[in-house]
């Protein structure tokens, strides 16, 4: 029995195959030229490179083309020590000292009234005036010499010079100490007076000495506290200024001048010990 369904031709099944192909041809991803991607492949690295160098996002238009040099951290200890030293603070103790120019400021403020007090018992008024005022010369030219701090002697040359012109004025000696005993006794009031109207002077030195709560004056017990130390300190200058009131006036300046010698740093020091400590616990309780 003889099969009459059409068998395709040869012209079909070539029509079929080359189809099949263009599909399989359409399907394949396109192909690079070597040369792009090359091309490509730098452009990513370039773009890679910038954003690692200047830390901007890729595909910015116009990145800046800067390096950022960050220099190498310094080891956790050293840096904590340093922080340690610069947040150490000073002690009031050594802020006092710096004030006051240390031992030898002391030493040197004395001196001056020292050499009056000896070449005047012997010799006269004028060579004393004379070698006080040099002394105190001396010793603010020695430190210009050496390059030392010179706020200290020239405040003793001031003092001095203004004390040998009082005295030569009126030709007393005993005069030399005037501006001592006015010194002594305008602290007594400072001190006596800042405590009456509630506002003790020491507080506010110790305020611009170091640190306190800057409301220390609505504190009671601050308060209280740097009015009894006012207190003493104006105690200290009156008798001083009671002593050399009365040797003045018996026109003792011999008496005078050892006097001052006696009462000037020994009296002054007690009652800076006497402030530190008792100031440090009024703080230490206030807080």
């Amino acid at each position: 029995m003889t099969d009459h369904r059409a068998r395709p031709t040869g012209d079909r099944t070539d029509q079929s195959s080359g189809a099949e192909q263009r599909r399989y041809v359409d399907a394949e991803p396109r192909r690079v030229d070597d040369e792009q991607l090359a091309d490509r492949v730098a452009d990513v690295m370039a773009d890679e490179a910038v954003r690692l160098i200047t830390d901007v996002p890729p595909g910015d238009p116009a990145p800046r083309r800067r390096v950022v040099i960050t220099p190498p951290e310094a080891p956790a200890e050293a840096v904590a020590d340093d922080d340690a030293k610069d947040d150490e603070p000073i002690s009031i103790a050594d802020q006092v000292r710096e004030q006051l120019g240390g031992l030898r400021g002391l030493v040197e403020s004395s001196l001056p009234v020292l050499v009056f007090v000896l070449v005047n018992m012997a010799t006269s008024l004028k060579p004393a005036l004379w070698a006080a005022v040099g002394s105190a010369a001396l010793i603010a030219a020695y430190r210009l010499i050496r390059k030392d701090s010179v706020r200290h002697a020239l405040n003793g040359l001031f003092a001095v010079g203004i004390a040998a012109f009082i005295a030569a004025r009126t030709g007393q000696a005993e005069d030399f100490y005037l501006l001592n005993i006015a010194r002594n006794s305008g602290g007594a009031l400072l001190c006596a007076g800042s405590v009456l109207v509630r506002r003790p002077v020491i507080g506010y030195a110790w305020r611009f000495i170091s640190e306190i709560p800057p409301a220390w004056r609505e504190s009671k017990p601050l308060v209280r506290a740097f009015s009894l130390i006012s207190l003493v300190w104006a105690l200290m200058f009156a008798i001083r200024a009671g002593v050399q009131i009365y040797l003045w006036s018996q026109h003792n300046a011999d008496a005078l001048g050892w006097a001052s010698l006696a009462m000037g740093w020994p009296m002054f020091g007690a009652c800076l010990l006497f402030t530190v400590w008792y100031g440090r616990k009024a703080i230490a309780s206030a807080a």
